[in-house]
């Protein structure tokens, strides 16, 4: 779990466009930190012999069966301007919205969490919370204490 998607201010405002873009970001770097596969067929080593020096790997059939293994952006419009402005100029922040927009009218929860997971979930929050008023009272107790200028 990533803690703090969302979150502005420190935590005081949540936002459902800055969860979807930290998502994105976040599902991204981790595309990313597992590492890149190293074989003969992911490093092409036949289609550079067969390039060879100075050729063009984009036409290739191999670098098209293979580029959508690379990090792919859901929000972030990658197209040239021209293509971004044909399609209404949307910024990350626009498309962000429409996605969290999306999330939030047309989720359907396929099935609940398990009854022992939902359990072990509430007695998280109920330790978190008696925790929480604990606190609450040796902060109280102690201010009555405190003396008073």
């Amino acid at each position: 779990m990533i803690y703090g998607l969302g979150m502005l201010e420190g935590g005081l405002t949540w936002d459902y466009a800055q969860m979807v873009m930290q998502n994105e970001m976040a599902r991204m770097i981790l595309h990313t930190i597992k590492g890149i596969p190293v074989s003969d067929e992911k490093m092409a080593i036949e289609v550079v012999r067969s390039v060879g020096p100075g050729g063009e790997f984009i036409s290739h059939d191999h670098t098209f069966k293979h580029f959508k293994e690379l990090s792919q952006s859901r929000l972030l419009d990658r197209r040239n301007r021209d293509a971004w402005t044909a399609d209404g100029s949307k910024d990350i922040v626009e498309r962000s919205y429409e996605k969290a927009h999306d999330i939030l009218e047309n989720f359907k929860d396929p099935s609940p969490l398990p009854e022992n997971i939902q359990r072990q979930l509430n007695e998280i929050v109920k330790e978190a919370e008696a925790e929480t008023a604990e606190i609450k009272a040796k902060e109280k107790e102690a201010s009555k204490k405190k003396p008073k200028f």
